[in-house]
């Protein structure tokens, strides 16, 4: 599984979250384009490490997780290792938006990876994957990718995570 530094890997991570962030329906006035930030993939590490699967707890601390943003927000995929890719995981985050109604802002499921990866304000991210054999609170996992991004600002505060209108007019 690749590092933090693998320019690949950052690549593949900050064009998956881009490219479906365009993809939004309806389409978003205010989008902000992501771009990578290494002190948020190192707080991705640290916590993907853990082999645990629960967000970070230091994620609301100020100066516990990053220099600038606080809080940070964070998605986590877990699933094994030999299926592991980042588009698949950021897939699986992104097709939460069947549970979502984004005119009444109504969840029928889980949809809090869709709207965070959706979040317009959200301009940095950090991810990491890490190799753990065994996931806690992720019982009858074995081998598994644990895959981890942290986001700044965070999202997911109670309202839309975007503005609809033509893509940009709002930037």
């Amino acid at each position: 599984l690749p590092d933090i530094e693998d320019a690949k890997f950052i690549e593949d991570c900050v064009r998956a979250h881009n490219t479906f962030r365009s993809k939004v329906n309806p389409p978003a006035s205010n989008m902000l384009r992501m771009s990578w930030d290494a002190a948020l993939a190192k707080t991705a590490k640290a916590w993907a490490k853990k082999c645990v699967f629960k967000h970070n707890i230091y994620l609301k601390m100020p100066g516990k997780v990053h220099p600038t943003f606080t809080p940070v927000g964070e998605n986590i995929w877990t699933g094994t290792a030999t299926i592991f890719s980042v588009d698949a995981a950021l897939s699986d985050w992104f097709n939460e938006v069947s549970s979502y109604d984004f005119n009444t802002r109504s969840c029928t499921g889980m949809c809090g990876h869709y709207t965070q990866v959706v979040w317009a304000e959200s301009y940095k991210v950090g991810c990491a994957v890490h190799f753990c054999n065994t996931v806690e609170n992720f019982p009858g996992l074995f081998r598994a990718a644990h895959f981890v991004c942290d986001y700044g600002p965070a999202g997911n505060y109670p309202r839309k995570p975007y503005i609809a209108g033509r893509p940009c007019s709002g930037c």
